[in-house]
């Protein structure tokens, strides 16, 4: 996937990732670091795969974050 195209498919995929508390914005900058390493590795992994790793990697710093 061209860098281009992995942008684009990225910024459009964070549009469904609400902005907000400090924590929801964290999650946004986790999420689109390792959807872009993901899709670099496997461009067919869909987007949940990415949401759910960077969700429990917030929760590792905060046990009690829930995602909206």
């Amino acid at each position: 996937m061209k860098k281009e195209e992995l942008n684009k498919k990225v910024t459009e995929e964070s549009k469904h990732i609400p902005r907000g508390s400090f924590d929801q914005n964290i999650l946004r900058s986790y999420y689109n670091g390792m959807r872009r390493h993901d899709l670099s590795q496997n461009p067919a992994l869909p987007a949940k795969e990415s949401l759910l790793k960077a969700i429990e990697t917030v929760r590792k710093d905060k046990p009690d974050f829930l995602a909206i």
